[in-house]
């Protein structure tokens, strides 16, 4: 049996939040039993667990078709609404500011375990905003998201941060002032950190 995987984290793939599966994989003799495992397994939503800091667009994508994946987490979640939401939440500027505390040894490609993408709080369906993100994935999700480095010009993560200001009870411009100090960090703009400190004053 064959399996269509989500196999690839570049850029020049993932450029949206709504995603496919782009790779048939084929068990390797033998290992076909723990192939069937790791597809009982399959979500619609599937989050990162490395990242290209300079590059990178997305940290979670969301299928239509349930999948697994290379670079790609699938999280159990039961209702396809759950997965839209937790896919915007999962991509705004508070989550991005969370996964990179996370980082350790190479900062521009870091990875993460799983205990570390577990430890990401995620709003439940009865927190405030929460129907705000299921409706910022809906305008969003076919939107090409930007690398963070140009995320002052990338209307879709504009759209995703204001859902998550709402979740967050914050200003909107509190998000947009850390997406802002985000894009300049020299490891997502790959400047030195004087260009970085320039453009701040």
């Amino acid at each position: 049996m064959s399996y269509e995987a989500f196999w690839s984290i570049s850029s020049k793939v993932r450029t949206t939040m709504r995603g496919a599966p782009e790779q048939v994989i084929e068990p390797r003799p033998g290992k076909e039993h723990l192939a069937e495992r790791y597809w009982a397994q399959r979500s619609r939503l599937l989050v990162a667990n490395k990242h290209d800091t300079v590059s990178g667009r997305l940290v979670a994508v969301y299928s239509d078709t349930p999948s697994v994946g290379s670079g790609w987490v699938p999280v159990g979640v039961e209702e396809d609404v759950e997965a839209k939401s937790l896919c915007a939440w999962w991509n705004s500027t508070p989550v991005r500011l969370m996964l990179l505390n996370r980082r350790s040894k190479k900062l521009t490609y870091p990875s993460w375990s799983l205990d570390q993408l577990r430890s990401i709080p995620v709003p439940s369906p009865a927190s405030p905003g929460w129907e705000g993100l299921l409706a910022a994935y809906e305008q969003a999700c076919d939107i090409e998201l930007l690398p963070l480095r140009d995320a002052e010009k990338c209307e879709g993560r504009r759209i995703i941060d204001r859902a998550a200001a709402h979740v967050l009870g914050v200003p909107e411009s509190t998000i947009a002032d850390w997406r802002r100090r985000l894009a300049i960090e020299p490891t997502i703009s790959n400047r030195p950190a004087e260009a970085s400190a320039d453009q701040l004053s």
